[in-house]
């Protein structure tokens, strides 16, 4: 899972914040409460470079700070291009609902109805699951379709195409029925997409391009960027701050494809706020309005958005191998907050949910983040490598400049924070990694802690070497 003028913009290169403001002629209200609040995402090197978009009481503002690759690299700019990762969810869900408004389908219609060869082959799947299931993540699918199984981990979505999703549709079992109980689903998501693609009888990218992100002039919104959007094109990051990769989808499009920008994303924005008269104004109405009640913990859901506490208040958040995006509106309170950032796994979310807060008027202070222990880079290299237990289970462990990531097999890279130079701490997972380190050369073993398990992993040593 916008409409501004044109504003004069501030080049600023100092220490952080490094910012481009652009505001109204006598300045936004909340601009110097929002530049405290990033301030701290800088100082503590969090994030490289996040791009901020504010709707308030009618008025637009956009923020931009850090440095896009790092110390000495320019900040961003409001035409930048970030990866919007599962905010994409939102639009495939409002292609349902501009489907639904044009009478081309219904909510309820299961998706046998689309994908024909379900009902003679896996009625069962076919049969019960209804669109508005794969939107609101209900339809019993898991989170990735298990027959999954990308060439590059860094890259979870490229080559999976229509061709292996029904291969793994027409044979898979439901571990539930549809419509009971609630488990996020890439997998759902992605499937709505593709068969709203089918439907129209054009691919994702192109009916997205026909039924919304034209219609609203976003014209930087897209899947596949031009050559001239490439240079505009934020480079990725994961959460230790090192490069990372940009995503490519096939069939599974729909649930995390797009690329945007703040302009385009603050033109949704005003979209969601006020929605243009005909076709496209009735189909942001019927995705904006509440179709599942909130139940056993779970968020009541539009199409596509959720629901926050406050039962007013949209929102959806996005995260791929080197993007994090938050969007949330609030049509009573003429609000809304954007945030794109070029550092997955940095928690940005909470800072998007902090401005949101500024702007509405609470009472928000900035993060305080514990000072890290720094551990010699070159202390840190010899914990770096491939670590293993038992047959199947491999650690990959990448150091740069004193940083870490670590990754599981079949999962992504995580940050590691050091709490002393062998003691090690997931970022974002409740789980402590504890490194072997004789007086001299690379570490042999390493035991990961999690959930009152320890489970001891050992140096896989390259052919031929003794390292």
């Amino acid at each position: 899972m916008r409409k501004l003028p044109l504003l004069f913009l501030v080049f600023a290169w100092t220490a952080f914040p490094v910012g481009i403001p652009a505001s109204a002629e006598d300045g936004f209200k909340y601009e110097k409460k929002i530049a405290s609040l990033v301030e701290p995402y800088l100082k503590h090197e969090k994030i490289n470079a996040v791009s901020i978009g504010v709707i308030s009481q009618g008025k637009i503002w956009k923020g931009n700070y850090g440095n896009l690759d790092g110390k000495g690299t320019p900040p961003p700019r409001s035409n930048t291009l970030f990866e919007i990762g599962s905010i994409s969810k939102v639009f495939t869900s409002l292609l349902l609902a501009e489907a639904v408004v044009s009478g081309r389908l219904k909510l309820d219609d299961p998706i046998s109805s689309i994908m024909k060869e379900l009902s003679q082959k896996n009625p069962e799947l076919g049969d019960r699951i209804t669109l508005m299931h794969l939107s609101h993540h209900t339809s019993g699918l898991p989170v990735m379709p298990p027959n999954i199984k990308p060439a590059d981990p860094t890259n979870p979505f490229a080559g999976y195409d229509r061709q292996m999703l029904t291969d793994y549709l027409v044979n898979a079992k439901l571990a539930r029925k549809p419509g009971q109980g609630y488990e996020y689903s890439n997998l759902g998501v992605g499937l709505l997409g593709d068969l709203l693609a089918q439907q129209a009888g054009v691919s994702y990218e192109t009916l997205l391009k026909r039924e919304l992100t034209g219609p609203l002039k976003m014209t930087d919104t897209t899947i596949t960027l031009s050559p001239e959007q490439r240079t505009r094109f934020a480079p990725p990051h994961n959460a230790a701050l090192l490069t990372d990769k940009a995503w490519d989808f096939d069939a599974l499009a729909g649930c995390g494809a797009i690329r945007s920008t703040v302009d385009d994303m603050l033109l949704f924005a005003e979209a969601s706020l006020n929605p243009p008269d005909g076709k496209l104004g009735k189909a942001i109405d019927l995705a904006w309005k509440q179709h599942k009640l909130a139940k056993d913990g779970n968020r009541a859901m539009g199409l596509g958005w959720i629901i926050a506490g406050d039962r007013v208040t949209r929102w959806h958040n996005g995260q791929t191998g080197g993007y994090q995006s938050m969007i949330l509106v609030n049509r009573p309170l003429k609000s809304a907050t954007v945030l794109l950032c070029n550092t997955a796994g940095s928690n940005a979310d909470a800072l998007a949910e902090q401005i949101f807060q500024a702007i509405v008027g609470m009472n928000v202070q900035p993060k305080s983040f514990d000072k890290e222990f720094r551990v010699d880079p070159g202390q840190a290299k010899r914990l770096e490598g491939k670590y293993r237990f038992g047959p199947f289970l491999v650690m990959t462990i990448k150091v740069k400049n004193g940083r870490m990531m670590a990754q599981l097999t079949g999962q992504q890279f995580l940050a590691v924070i050091p709490q002393s130079e062998t003691e090690w701490k997931y970022q974002d997972v409740e789980a402590t990694l504890k490194f072997e380190l004789p007086q001299t050369g690379n570490s042999p073993k390493v035991r990961l802690h999690q959930n009152g398990r320890v489970i001891p992993f050992t140096r896989i040593k390259k052919q031929g070497t003794g390292k």
